[in-house]
């Protein structure tokens, strides 16, 4: 499957992002890592002078300690993020793939299918670099503007920066892979409502085998799988049929699991740390601490950034669930139906499977990414933006 993809993304993921199982991406992984630790050590420890250097005293002010909490979250989640990524990153990467392959067995990629996840992937590296490198770019050169030389706070930037586009990457690296199980479960619907439309016609109309066809002619509303609809119109063993979408569902599901247990840590770091930078942001800029030039390019785009970082992970995931909890409701609508003894057995056990396990994305159980983080992150973070300006 990922050899159907555009080269250029999947460098830009073995390079920047969880280490690859190609072995001549490795080498560079552990280079690119053990620079990213050692950056972010540095950042962490000379923090208190680059804020004072900065602001031009060091009174232990409120925007003083903001500002140095902003360099050293960014080096702390990289530090931990990395850590991780080395412990059971290619391991986690290896189970995934092979699930994905597995599920690939019963149901290649169509060619529709692998267009679309091109134009996601090349989709979802440009919006990255269309995010992080021209604001980024702007302040450092607005810093270098101010100084008119290299000082060691532009260098500190530079490796936070380094750092929180690392962060970023590993996002879009879940967020791509997560899509390809977004497109898993959606196929698997769709063949569940070709078997609904099915069994619909067969209660409605036993003897008349050529009004199943005439039927499934007149929904064109509906998105189901048509070519499977001509299977079971064929007289294709429909226990047969829902034992593989049963195998393909758990597949699935096996993936979704490895997922989490890769980039559960990730995540949680980033879910938390673009809620802070967010609310920090906003209060900067309701303070006026900057000057109104800065303020309105550099951190409107800031937030803009972390929004889309934040959106992105947790709707993605979001709709990756509800498309998986979808078949147990087709299931349900299914076994309702008057079914040979055989069929009834095989969905009951595929709904006993689906709701035996929880299937979701989450951030090492803490919390779950759904759309309900979202607004739960907005009050939070609203709160305690009115603390922050109460205590100034």
């Amino acid at each position: 499957m990922f050899h159907l993809m555009h080269k250029w993304p999947i460098l830009f993921w073995n390079i920047f992002s969880v280490i690859s199982i190609d072995l001549s991406y490795n080498k560079w992984q552990i280079v690119f890592s053990t620079l990213l630790i050692i950056t972010s050590v540095y950042n962490f420890y000379n923090t208190p002078n680059v804020v004072c250097a900065m602001e031009g005293k060091c009174d232990g002010s409120l925007s003083t300690v903001i500002k140095g909490l902003f360099i050293r979250v960014v080096a702390s989640t990289c530090v931990i993020s990395r850590l991780v990524i080395f412990l059971k990153g290619n391991n986690m990467l290896i189970q995934y793939k092979k699930n994905i392959e597995k599920f690939h067995l019963f149901k290649p990629m169509t060619k529709f299918e692998t267009e679309v996840l091109k134009k996601v992937s090349f989709r979802i590296v440009i919006l990255c670099l269309f995010f992080t490198v021209p604001v980024n770019s702007y302040r450092l050169w607005k810093m270098f503007m101010m100084l008119y030389r290299l000082d060691f706070t532009i260098f500190v930037f530079v490796f936070m920066y380094i750092q929180n586009m690392s962060m970023y990457c590993v996002e879009t690296h879940f967020t791509f892979l997560c899509f390809i199980l977004y497109q898993k479960f959606v196929g698997i619907n769709k063949d569940l409502m070709a078997l609904k439309i099915d069994t619909i016609v067969r209660n409605k109309y036993p003897f008349l085998m050529r009004v199943r066809e005439k039927y499934g002619k007149n929904l064109n509303t509906v998105d189901y799988n048509r070519d499977v609809l001509q299977t079971l119109t064929a007289g294709h063993s429909m226990a047969n049929f829902v034992e593989q979408l049963k195998i393909k569902h758990r597949v699935a599901r096996e993936a979704v699991k490895n997922l989490n247990d890769l980039f559960g840590v990730q995540l949680g770091l980033s879910m938390c740390s673009l809620c802070l930078f967010s609310m920090f942001d906003l209060y900067y800029h309701i303070r006026g601490i900057m000057n109104p030039t800065k303020s309105n390019i550099l951190i409107y785009g800031w937030i803009l950034q972390y929004s889309v970082r934040f959106g992105s992970v947790t709707i993605l995931a979001h709709l990756t669930s509800k498309q998986a909890l979808k078949s147990k409701v087709l299931l349900t609508d299914i076994s309702n139906r008057y079914l040979d003894k055989n069929t009834k057995e095989e969905i009951q056990l595929f709904l006993n499977q689906i709701c035996s396990c929880a299937i979701e994305f989450t951030a090492c159980d803490f919390f779950t990414l759904n759309t309900h983080l979202i607004t739960s992150a907005i009050a939070a973070a609203t709160t305690y933006l009115v603390i922050l300006l109460q205590f100034n």
